[in-house]
């Protein structure tokens, strides 16, 4: 059962089925790096997935598929640093599916980003315990993250044995349909235990050479004070764990208090990341302590980025602020303060999974808007991940026999185009041509995005060394992929996809003398295209003399191509029919409609067509269906 209130996601059972969506829900993050909400006792399996994730920690593998050589570059899942569970007597270690629950609560707490979690249970020899665990991800100090567990034995005395541990034996396992590509990702290069409470784990990236660094210390308390323990370490490769007994008597309780310093080979101001680790971790304060600065923290986000509804509170408004709650809480631990010191962009997925392995999209339009009258410096940062890249943009426009800068759909560390060239059905378990590539449209969404910003923060300096550079890229790409129709006299666009992804090609009845998979003048691209060379021409007029003359001689911009810039914006195709509808695309009134009923009694959930279709040897191409807002992103 879910329960809520306007500032905290409540769940009142534990429900296997859904846990790792919970795991998702749940995910506390800072914008550098981000776990999932797992228990801390959790293992992978088919119910559990724990996952910590860094911005912009990514690693490429090769994989043969369907006969091929395909690379793929994910973000990495890290050395999971949660491990922390028990056993009663060297009896079983602690794990929910064992024991008959009394009464479970688990809790996001959005205001402070805390999560909790309470549990009542018994054993299989009758023992009754309550557990209660709170968990961050500091907001302040993006290097901390800490959990404290306590432990109450409610109707049994007897020996305990707490085991904390890091391991870095994680593969990328998260997403079922990724499962036949390379998972392994990290390579262990150092793990010890550091004095006597304290573990290390230091691991590399296979490919892109990143090295992380954790560090642990782990602590027991009593009524406030520290516990005396002999730890035992336990290690193996690529994992380390201590443990350690402590007594108790009916009734007692023991805190655990566990640690985590996490840095990487890509952080500022550091001499080498496990030095900075274990740096961190011998300065490091108490749990009571780091939740009371992280707490301060969020205190500071919630009130420069916090809405509320001004109607009464009702029990609607009050589940409608969770969710606005809900959602910025997640937007801010993926794009944080933090996020401007780091040459990172916004996965469309956050850092909460793997799914679409960490890429970056089109995405962060939507979420610019948010960030610009809140906090623009955020929305510059993600800008600078585009400029970075820009060069890589460059030279994809060019080895398509294009002009300026085609940024690439998926981008991840070097902005080179990461969309697979085959995906897979799992509703068939074939692997197809995946033809996504070609939604040449997000070069539009990132001109927009320059724009808004520009607009809204009115920062000319940006403009002048970095937006308009990357604008007037995108025009001239835009300006070199239209062609000239002399019979229609219109310029066209063809061979792309728009944001539909259930359409990417003709069906066979309307090929005819068309070229090649995607699609001719698709209305959101061919307006979005026009738009981005009308701006262009008002940036080239809003520039200051001196740096129109700059970026005209830097990227040998004619009088030429400005009238041809022209010349396209008052001449671009839009198709229309029946008497004034726009198109989404040439021809799409010559689809066949879809009998949507047919397929409700036959699958019940159609919401994956595209799957259902293609296991049948159909596909959505043939029919008046739609996957996304295409030509209605227009209004």
């Amino acid at each position: 059962m879910t329960h809520w209130s306007e500032w905290s996601l409540i769940y009142e059972s534990f429900q296997p089925n859904q846990e790792k969506l919970r795991e998702a829900l749940c995910t506390l993050g800072n914008g550098y790096f981000a776990t999932r909400g797992a228990g801390h006792e959790a293992r992978a399996d088919d119910i559990h997935y724990p996952g910590t994730y860094l911005a912009g920690g990514y690693n490429r593998l090769q994989t043969e598929i369907a006969g091929r050589m395909v690379e793929n570059e994910d973000l990495v899942n890290l050395p999971n640093w949660l491990p922390l569970t028990w056993r009663i007597n060297e009896g079983d270690w602690f794990s929910l599916h064992t024991v008959d629950i009394l009464s479970y609560r688990q809790e996001l707490d959005l205001k402070r980003g805390v999560l909790l979690r309470s549990v009542r249970f018994r054993d299989e020899q009758g023992r009754q315990s309550a557990l209660a665990t709170r968990r961050l991800v500091h907001m302040r100090d993006l290097h901390m993250a800490a959990v404290e567990m306590t432990l109450v034995a409610e109707n049994w005395s007897g020996d305990i044995t707490i085991r904390s541990g890091l391991d870095g034996r994680v593969i990328n396992a998260g997403v079922e349909r990724y499962k036949d590509l390379n998972h392994q990702h990290l390579e262990c290069v150092d793990s010890t235990v550091l004095d006597r409470d304290t573990l290390f784990l230091q691991v590399q990236t296979t490919q892109s050479k990143i090295r992380i660094a954790e560090a642990a210390r782990t602590r027991l308390f009593q009524n406030g004070e520290p516990v005396g323990i002999e730890w035992e370490d336990k290690t193996e490769a690529a994992y380390i764990a201590l443990e350690g007994t402590v007594s108790l008597k009916k009734g007692e309780r023991v805190t655990v208090e566990k640690i985590l310093a996490l840095y990487t080979s890509r952080d500022h101001a550091i001499s080498e990341n496990g030095l900075a680790a274990r740096t961190a971790i011998s300065r490091a304060a108490r749990f009571s302590d780091l939740l009371m600065t992280h707490s301060k923290a969020w205190a500071n986000l919630w009130q420069r980025f916090g809405m509320e509804f001004e109607e009464e509170a009702d029990e609607e408004n009050r589940k409608a602020s969770l969710i606005l709650h809900l959602h910025i809480f997640h937007l801010l631990q993926v794009c944080s303060p933090h996020t401007m010191d780091l040459d990172v962009g916004a996965p469309a997925r956050g850092l909460h999974g793997e799914a679409y392995r960490g890429h970056i999209f089109w995405d962060e339009m939507f979420i610019f808007p948010f960030l610009n009258f809140r906090m623009p410096e955020i929305t510059r940062s993600l800008l600078m991940y585009r400029y970075r890249r820009l060069p890589e943009a460059q030279c994809a426009a060019q080895a398509a026999g294009y002009h300026g800068a085609m940024f690439p759909w998926q981008s991840g560390s070097t902005g080179r185009e990461e969309t697979q060239i085959l995906h897979l059905n799992p509703q068939s378990g074939r692997w197809i041509p995946d033809n996504s590539h070609r939604q040449r449209h997000v070069n539009a969404a990132i001109a927009y995005d320059i724009w808004q910003y520009y607009q809204v923060a009115g920062d000319m300096k940006f403009l002048c060394f970095y937006g308009a550079e990357m604008f007037l890229n995108i025009a001239r790409f835009w300006a070199s992929i239209a062609t000239y129709n002399d019979k229609l006299a219109r310029y066209e666009i063809l061979g792309v996809m728009g944001p539909d992804e259930y359409h990417d090609a003709y069906p066979d009845h309307l090929r005819s003398d068309r070229h090649g998979p995607a699609l001719y003048n698709n209305a959101y691209t061919n307006v979005m295209a026009v738009w981005v060379l009308w701006r262009g021409l008002e940036i080239l007029e809003l520039l200051p003399e001196d740096w129109r003359r700059h970026f005209c001689e830097k990227l040998s911009l004619t009088e030429e191509e400005i009238r041809l810039w022209e010349s396209i914006s008052q001449n671009m195709r839009i198709v229309f029919h029946d008497g004034g509808i726009i198109s989404q695309f040439e021809d799409y009134d010559r689809l066949q409609e879809f009998e949507w009923e047919t397929y409700r009694a036959r699958y019940g959930d159609i919401q994956r067509l595209d799957r259902i279709l293609e296991a049948e040897g159909d596909t959505p191409n043939r029919y008046k269906v739609s996957k996304q807002a295409d030509v209605l992103m227009l209004f």
